[in-house]
């Protein structure tokens, strides 16, 4: 997406976001909301229409909104769009290029206002309103296709949302306290015994005597145990085929008897708490209680558990199968309560609630008690967020759910689709008991989904191994990502990377499934997890690239490659953010692949991952390390056009010679074909252009650059020769000394004096020969000549002391031959090449000692700064003025530092690095002149640099500074701060 698209789109998301503000606050209908409608859709079809035919795609993800997978920034709004577009289930909303008005009108109509609709409906009003409609598609939260079959069916949950209406203030607070509600239950229970006497199984015959408050089974039941009957007292009954049977047999009883039955082929016999027998091989009966509240909603039956129950000498163990219509039984149960607080002629009261409960089917009651004893549990310690009942309802809806699960009756890709249904039911149930969630929702909160909050519970509910069985399957992707997430942060707390590597592995490999529904989710994940694919070594993230690379070659669904780009372009921006160089590699080689199998789609991908606008970005980094990082190169040469552009740009304003060498090198990296287009630059391109390459092609192939050069420094203005010298002054001291010694006589006659600097400043004895042929030449300009004297010193030419000592001896009849100035400069450098001839020469010429404190600084040998200082910073006592006189408006400038070199100071303007001005400095009665030319400009500063100046000006000027100036602490070269963070911009 190119940056005017996204600036299009991004106008468009805020002025969307504006109009559904506006219509939530004045209707649709009002003035202020029409005009902001015409708006909105001008910019969303200006947007559409620089798309390139592909749409807008509009998505959620955490706080953030995505468009085309492109973060749009973190601002309130964007925060509040997103939370209700995930509240209401949806990952994403399309735009088609073919979107009309009337289309669109009726995609924000669906949108809530005022206090009416709550966001969790969200989705299915836009489904609601654009029914056929081919514009705009919303991509929903889903993990299977849900059957419109089963939209009808409606669950006990339903009737459940009535039950707060119960008759009476006293049987209204047993619904707020789930223990004492679990007490009636087992009051329920107890009143299902009856008398001794029973009934055989049909066709049979049977009875008894006696009485008794238990009750016992000979046939199948809930929980799979034969014979067996309960009894106290005298009696006898029988039954000679299986079925139930009620009589004096095996179980419990309140008083002493003895007797015999059957139920079934078993026999026994008690008297007081009896013992009964069955026959081998079947299952061992099962509790016929509820268990404990410390077992909660789980099926498994642990020996504490177990400890918790009446001793009834019966062992746990046996499993069961609750039926969804079972389920509803339950809640028919308080959709009666319910009816019995609407109308006063259908009040129930307690003996009524138990008598319905004991018809209840057992399985259901056997589910509601494991409910109500986890809640139980949870109530002396849990405040009351919301309802007992809802909450009641609620751990139903996931018992069933989890029970269904482990038990393999309910595949994993079904759940969600379980918990849609049962949480469709239980919103009655919300909108009666006024829940905080709606409260929120009418204030204008986002909440998250009801169904949301369901799928996590459960999730929550399912032990380890099973989540870590159902992530590495090919079930993976029906699991939500925010499940994943939960999961995956947990296994990174614990330090168990293998299995965060394992998972998240497995989880990218569901984007190549056959079924396009699990695509579609599985990209949406991808792109929703991509920050963890980031957290580890890379190798996850490389991989996740490389899956949904292929993916997006063969895809051919318009809607799923604009999921599966999306989601490419989020893992490559991670990537890149992650400074993960492997995988941006593999990014930019799977656009590669895309194209070739797909040509043409990657244009609008390219600019959305960004990594040509991120060159600076690593470059700057590998700078900041001072060495190449692994993977870097590589990924720099599949971009080389872009990457030498900046590193061309970069070099002209390194201020060390490390970071030089670090940019030659990756230019080296970049190939043969980076030089030639470097050699193109300097042959063809204007003087501007074509300077600004000389110090990198001086580091690849000076040869070039000496053969090359002197023929476009004939063409060049003075701006570009002195460019010139700055750029090989960041070339290594053996190629710097000799192209400048190659080029002096091309420069311009201004700029010499910089050349020659530069030489004595290079170290390289190559440079001798040239600086001595131009001492020895009177022709030589005076300044140039002082400047070609201070390099021999520097060089500490020992072979010039000939010329030098002429240059001091040499006297006419009356006066010296030469300057002052340049005498004083020749015994400087003598001192420096043969300290006590200099020292000797300097006592008989006649120069003052104090002349000689102004001397030339010396080069480091081993500093890394590219330009270092040419003589000493001197501050001076007072500020001195400068007035500028070639200029159509001239100006002055103060100066608080000034040495023979140049200074620093303000003025009323600045003028660009390059400028060439004519100053005069005042210095008494008679001012100073002098040639400068511009160094940088800051608002604070202008520095400048001397390039000309006579020399009895050059004299006067030492004679100020030596009357004004004073020396400040020492600061060797080696130890100025290397200032980093500095990204070169472009020059366009």
């Amino acid at each position: 997406m190119s940056i005017d698209t996204l600036a299009g789109s991004r106008s468009f998301v805020r002025s969307l976001n504006i109009l559904l503000k506006l219509a939530r606050l004045y209707e649709f209908g009002h003035v202020r909301t029409v005009a902001q409608f015409e708006i909105t859709w001008k910019e969303l079809r200006g947007a559409l229409n620089e798309s390139g035919g592909t749409g807008l795609l509009l998505g959620a993800s955490g706080n953030q909104i995505l468009l085309d997978g492109v973060p749009l920034g973190t601002s309130a709004g964007e925060k509040n769009f997103a939370q209700l577009l995930i509240s209401s289930g949806i990952a994403s909303i399309h735009f088609s290029p073919a979107l009309t008005q009337s289309q669109f009108a009726r995609f924000v109509r669906a949108f809530p206002t005022g206090n009416a609709t709550k966001p969790s409906s969200l989705a299915e009003q836009l489904k609601s309103a654009l029914a056929g409609e081919t514009g705009i598609k919303v991509n929903e939260i889903r993990y299977v296709a849900e059957d419109s079959s089963v939209a009808g069916i409606k669950t006990a949950a339903n009737l459940a949302a009535k039950v707060l209406g119960a008759t009476g203030d006293k049987f209204q607070d047993l619904f707020n306290d789930p223990g004492r509600l679990l007490q009636m239950i087992l009051a329920a229970e107890s009143s299902r015994g009856g008398a001794g006497g029973g009934s055989g199984a049909p066709g049979s015959k049977g009875g008894g005597g006696g009485d008794g408050p238990s009750r016992g089974s000979g046939g199948d039941d809930l929980w799979e145990s034969r014979g067996g009957g309960s009894g106290g007292g005298a009696g006898s009954g029988s039954a000679p085929a299986p079925g139930n049977g009620r009589g004096p047999g095996s179980g419990t009883g309140g008083s002493t008897g003895s007797g015999s039955g059957s139920g079934g082929s078993d026999t026994g016999s008690g008297g007081g708490g009896g013992s009964g027998t069955q026959p081998s091989g079947s299952e061992p009966p099962t509790l016929g209680r509820w268990r404990s509240a410390s077992a909660l909603l789980r099926t498994e039956l642990s020996g504490s558990a177990e400890s918790m129950l009446p001793s009834t000498g019966v062992t746990l163990g046996a499993t069961y199968t609750v039926a969804e219509e079972e389920i509803r039984s339950v809640l028919s149960l308080f959709s009666q309560l319910g009816k019995s607080r609407k109308s006063p002629d259908a009040r129930m009261d307690m003996p009524t609630f138990q008598s319905r409960l004991s018809a209840m089917p057992v399985r259901a009651q056997y589910t509601l008690q494991q409910a109500l004893a986890g809640l139980a549990a949870q109530a002396p310690t849990e405040a009351p967020d919301k309802p007992m009942l809802l909450k009641l309802a609620e751990h139903v809806a996931i018992r069933f759910a989890l029970d269904s699960y482990e038990r393999g009756e309910l595949r994993v890709n079904a759940v969600k689709q379980t918990l849609d249904r049962m949480n469709a039911e239980i919103e009655a149930l919300r909108k009666i008991l006024g829940t905080q969630e709606e409260i929120m929702a009418n204030a204008g909160l986002s909440v998250q989904s009801h169904t949301e909050l369901l799928d996590q519970e459960f999730w929550q509910q399912v032990p380890e191994e099973n989540k870590k069985q159902v992530l590495t399957s090919e079930e993976a992707w029906c699991v939500p990502p925010r499940n994943i997430r939960v999961y995956l942060e947990d296994m990174l707390r614990r330090g168990e990377l293998k299995t965060v590597n394992e998972v998240l592995l497995n989880y990218v490999t569901c984007i190549a499934m056959d079924a396009p529904e699990a695509r579609r989710t599985a990209a949406i994940g991808i792109s929703d997890l991509a920050e963890l694919y980031g957290s580890g070594d890379g190798s996850a993230l490389m991989e996740a690239i490389r899956r949904t690379g292929n993916q997006l070659a063969v895809e051919r669904e318009p809607e799923l490659q604009m999921l599966v780009g999306a989601t490419f372009v989020r893992l490559s921006q991670e990537a890149a953010a992650k400074r993960c160089y492997a995988a941006i590699h593999q990014a930019l080689a799977s656009l590669e692949s895309v194209e070739i199998q797909r040509p043409g789609a990657t244009q609008s991908l390219r600019p959305r991952i960004g990594a040509e606008e991120r060159i600076p970005e690593f470059v700057e980094e590998a700078l900041r390390g001072g060495q190449l990082p692994d993977g870097l190169a590589e990924i720099l040469g599949l971009m080389p056009q872009a990457t030498l552009h900046y590193l061309t740009t970069r070099f002209g304003h390194c201020g060390f010679r490390e970071d030089c060498e670090l940019l030659g090198n990756m230019a080296r990296g970049l190939g043969d074909d980076a030089t030639n287009r470097l050699i193109e630059t300097l042959q063809t391109a204007p003087a501007t252009e074509a300077a600004e390459v000389i110090g990198l092609l001086s580091q690849l192939d000076p040869d070039v650059v000496e053969q090359l050069l002197p023929g476009r420094l004939e063409q060049w203005p003075r701006a570009a020769h002195d460019r010139t010298v700055r750029q090989l002054s960041s070339v290594p001291a053996e190629q710097r000394a000799r192209l400048l010694v190659a080029l002096y006589d091309f420069l311009d006659a201004t700029i010499r004096a910089l050349a020659i600097d530069e030489m004595g400043m290079s170290g390289r004895p190559e440079c001798i020969t040239k600086l001595m042929h131009l001492v020895d030449d009177d022709q030589t300009p005076g300044f140039a000549r002082v400047k070609a004297v201070e390099a021999l010193g520097r060089l500490r030419a020992t072979r010039a002391s000939h010329s030098l000592e002429r240059i001091l001896d040499a006297k006419q009849l009356w006066r010296w031959t030469y300057p002052t100035e340049l005498r004083i400069a020749t015994a400087q450098a003598l001192i420096l090449i043969n300290p006590p001839l200099g020292t000797q020469k300097v006592s008989s010429c006649g120069i003052d000692h104090k002349d000689l404190a102004l001397e030339p600084s010396d080069p480091e040998p081993n500093a890394s700064v590219i330009r270092q200082r040419r003589y000493a910073r001197l501050k001076l006592s007072r500020n001195v003025i400068i007035t500028t006189t070639n200029l159509r408006e001239n100006f002055k400038l103060s100066i608080p530092e000034l040495n023979l070199g140049g200074g620093i100071g303000s003025g009323e303007r600045n003028l660009p690095p390059g400028s060439i001005l004519n100053l005069k400095i005042s210095a008494g009665v008679r001012h100073i002149k002098a040639q400068a030319i511009v160094r940088g400009a800051r608002p604070q500063a202008m520095a400048f640099e001397f390039v000309e100046m006579d020399l009895e000006e050059r004299s006067r000027l030492r004679k100020l500074l030596l009357e004004l100036g004073s020396l400040p602490p020492s600061a060797a070269p080696i130890n100025r701060s290397r200032r980093r963070g500095r990204i070169a911009l472009s020059k366009s």
